[in-house]
Formats: structure tokens, sequence, C-alpha cells
């Protein structure tokens, strides 16, 4: 360790200055992280970073709607993580249920980017290794699917009624 260790030179993107940047008297946290849709001060012109994208929506700083997001009240809804088949069994979809219930027998409608692809039937539900009749909200299950391939489901994919 030479005399270099101990005179090093400061580092400006240092976290701890840069927090302490911030809180130099007279600044406020909006000042120093600047919102998405505030506009600019006065005299000058927006820049390219604090500028909306093309694709969202000028006044709000968020994502623009995903299909699995906008399904109707009281519908059933699960987004599918995992796909895998079962020999001897059939096609097996993952996730989690983000609305509604689902129970064995019931046609499914498999949906890829908000338009529907093709019509499926629920032959079992398991969850945690367990085979149950019908599923709520929020549970992690395994829908065992009757009239698809593993190949036609994907990750992504929104299962509903």
């Amino acid at each position: 360790m030479g005399w270099k260790f101990w005179k090093r030179e400061p580092n400006p993107m240092d976290p701890q200055e840069l927090l302490a940047r911030g809180h130099e008297a007279g600044s406020r946290p909006q000042d120093v992280f600047p919102s998405p849709d505030a506009s600019p001060s006065p005299g000058t012109s927006p820049s390219p970073a604090t500028s909306p994208s093309p694709g969202s929506s000028p006044s709000s700083g968020t994502f623009p709607p995903r299909p699995q997001d906008v399904l109707p009240v009281g519908s059933f809804g699960l987004t599918v993580e995992d796909v895998f088949s079962i020999t001897g069994r059939g096609t097996v979809a993952t996730g989690r249920i983000q609305t509604g219930t689902v129970s064995v027998g019931e046609q499914l409608i498999v949906n890829r980017d908000g338009r529907p692809l093709l019509q499926v039937e629920v032959t079992g539900i398991e969850m945690f290794r367990k085979t149950v009749k019908t599923a709520k909200t929020g549970d992690n299950v395994g829908l065992l699917l009757r009239g698809t391939k593993r190949d036609q489901v994907l990750k992504g994919d929104v299962l509903s009624k």
C-alpha cells in the first residue's frame, strides 16, 4: 500500500458525496432528482432524458398498460410464469392467480398481447403438490390444460375466462 492509498483523489460519483450535495442548505430532493412530468425552468429547453418518450403519456411517469393488467372486474386472470408438459397427462401452465377463481372442468382462453389465441379446458389444478378442485386469487397454481401443446402457451400469456 503506497502513499496513494492515503492520498486518494475524491470520486465525483461517490454516493455519499452525491447525497451530501443533495442535502446542502436550500436544496430540496425534488430539485436534485426531477420528476419526469416536471416542467423545465424558464429559459431552458427540455433535455432528452427528461422529455417523455413517444409511447408514454406526457402527464404520467408510468408505463403503458400491459395486457395481463387489463382484465374485467370479476373475471379470472392468470399470467403464465412457466409451461411444461407431463408425459401421459398434458400441458401444465403455472402462475399466480391475479383475479377470480378457477375450477376443474372450466373452459379458459389463452390470450397473447390482448388477443385470444385458443380455448383450453382445465383438467386438473395443483397447489404445492396437492390436487385441489378450485383455486382463488393469490394462489400459486399449476393448471393441467387439455387442448393445447407445450409450444402453444408461452411465458407472459394470460389465461382468462
